[in-house]
């Protein structure tokens, strides 16, 4: 077991890099304690928390994506509920009326307050980084990196500045889309299933597959290359993707391009999943694939249990990209419905162990830290 005085173990290279959680949009939009020990359950059961500072530890995870987001407007009109939730919620009032870019500077404040106060618990156990350097140094103290990320385009609010200025408040990281269209693209479908709720007049949204980067979303990647923010793809449609890995193919400096949290399309055939031939294309500008905790997106039909998926998925991966693709974005806290024997970060132990029996140790530690430092490595910052 990972402790924290054995920074030097071998043991330590099996700590966990997660790509994609969630903790502060249930701090900040809910009041939940990142701080208290959560039980949460498996499947869709957004009341609770998954990523508290208990499970962070418990499952060995050594970095993790904090990633900021805030509701579209399109959600708000789209999903006439939140009208009613509104009145009872009032923080999802404020969200609403308030700018997404300044909602960002909120949220990174209110995710240092998070912090202190799980350090103030016991033992100084987190600490943002920064920077590529800091996050080392954090975690060869054998502390938890946070990482600060945003996602979805929408958070620039239209100005291509505040790429800048969230990179100089030590934002690694962006997802360029996300539940539906902003300035820089358009968006798969994220509830390909949920028919119910469309009979009752929720998430209607037209998805138009064949839009690509738009002039601002173009301008978007190039900026995040030049300044050395990683670019994801999650959420993007095929045309998009094509394009931002075609921009980064071409750009000045070598870049990797990421998908944070999904599934594959041979196991589970939506849009949001890559194919084969993304997977290798990704691997080819030296980026991984971070795989999701959560059924639907790994399997159709989607499975009760999902780490016997997870493996099948990494087996995929590694077919078309080879071991250097492989990643974990769990997206935990994203009000998505995990499985049963992967339902919060604690579930990396057994999952841990599956890996190292079925790859070897070696090829276990790439696929859950060694290719996600690799791609901050070469991704965030200056080269």
């Amino acid at each position: 077991m990972v402790t924290d005085t054995q920074t030097d173990s071998p043991a330590l290279s099996l700590g966990v890099f997660d790509m994609h959680m969630h903790p502060t949009l249930k701090s900040f939009m809910l009041g939940k304690k990142f701080w208290k020990r959560h039980r949460p359950r498996a499947g869709f059961f957004p009341l609770t928390m998954r990523t508290d500072a208990h499970a962070l530890r418990a499952g060995e995870v050594k970095a993790f994506f904090s990633t900021i987001y805030m509701v579209e407007q399109d959600f708000k009109k789209d999903v006439w509920p939140l009208q009613l939730l509104r009145w009872f919620m009032p923080r999802l009032n404020h969200i609403f009326r308030t700018a997404p870019d300044a909602l960002v500077f909120e949220c990174l404040k209110h995710q240092e307050t998070m912090i202190k106060r799980a350090n103030a618990n016991g033992e100084p156990h987190f600490e943002t980084a920064l920077s590529f350097s800091e996050m080392k140094r954090i975690t060869a103290e054998g502390k938890i990196a946070v990482l600060r990320s945003v996602e979805g385009a929408h958070h620039l609010n239209g100005k291509i500045e505040n790429v800048d200025a969230f990179f100089e408040e030590g934002i690694c990281h962006m997802i360029i889309p996300h539940l539906y269209p902003n300035e820089a693209c358009k968006n798969v479908d994220a509830f390909p299933d949920l028919t119910l709720l469309r009979k009752i007049g929720c998430f209607r949204q037209k998805i138009d597959l064949e839009s690509g980067l738009t002039d601002f979303g173009c301008e978007l990647v190039d900026r995040m290359l030049d300044l050395g923010m990683v670019v994801d793809m999650c959420h993007a449609t095929p045309k998009c993707r094509a394009e931002i890995l075609e921009r980064a193919k071409r750009h000045a400096i070598r870049r990797p391009i990421v998908m944070s949290h999904v599934g594959v399309h041979a196991l589970a055939p939506y849009p949001m999943n890559p194919t084969p031939k993304e997977i290798h294309d990704i691997a080819d500008s030296g980026g991984v694939v971070g795989i999701i905790a959560m059924g639907h997106w790994l399997e159709k039909p989607e499975p009760r249990k999902g780490i016997e998926s997870i493996l099948r998925t990494v087996d995929h991966l590694i077919e078309f990209g080879g071991d250097d693709v492989v990643a974990f974005g769990s997206d935990f806290d994203g009000f998505t419905a995990p499985p049963k024997d992967f339902k919060s970060p604690r579930d990396y132990g057994e999952l841990r162990t599956l890996l190292c029996v079925r790859y070897g140790r070696e090829r276990a530690a790439k696929f859950l830290n060694g290719n996600i430092e690799r791609v901050l490595q070469l991704g965030w910052g200056k080269q």
